[in-house]
């Protein structure tokens, strides 16, 4: 059936590092004492190759970072700097998955989102969008439940979170947007 992750997160908050449960062992990635667990970290590191991910961040450093934790799992990222650029990008481009910070200036995530469901191209394959904010989800529930979020990934964020969160939009896009 092939390797089960689940997402935990364990460990010193000051070395950030993180653990996933893989096929029911815990280990981190960055571990790399034994042939096993490297070739473990290879079949991990490629959960999400050939998933194209846009991230619609107003903070370059946020787009680096976010970049930077789903290209290790084998993810193909395209940044945009705000939600205009975003719904250039995702019209551009072959997108499989949107991460999307809700608080950005001029155009705000919720609006952008709207946007992008808004275009032919989404209405003929529509796509999972996930909230990614620094918002705790409380204060962003409303709005996510009102646009229809897929999902919400909380910033800042383990790499456990995010592959969780994103594993769990995914398996949920194949039983929505298949129907669609």
């Amino acid at each position: 059936m092939g390797t089960k992750i689940t997402n935990t997160y364990k460990g010193d908050v000051m070395g950030m590092r993180s653990y996933y449960l893989i096929d029911n062992k815990i280990q981190s990635l960055e571990e790399t004492e034994s042939g096993q667990i490297e070739k473990k970290k290879t079949k991990t590191a490629s959960v999400l190759t050939e998933q194209n991910v846009l991230i619609v961040d107003d903070s370059p450093i946020n787009l680096i970072v976010a970049e930077k934790t789903l290209s290790k799992f084998g993810a193909n990222c395209f940044r945009a700097i705000s939600a205009k650029e975003g719904l250039k990008v995702f019209n551009q481009n072959r997108i499989d998955l949107i991460l999307m910070d809700l608080h950005m200036p001029v155009i705000d995530g919720f609006k952008g989102t709207d946007l992008i469901r808004e275009t032919e191209k989404f209405q003929s394959n529509p796509i999972p969008i996930m909230a990614y904010t620094t918002f705790s989800y409380d204060e962003v529930m409303e709005g996510i439940k009102k646009h229809q979020l897929d999902g919400y990934i909380g910033k800042p964020f383990t790499q456990a979170q995010v592959i969780g969160s994103i594993f769990e939009v995914l398996s949920l896009k194949q039983k929505k947007y298949k129907r669609a």
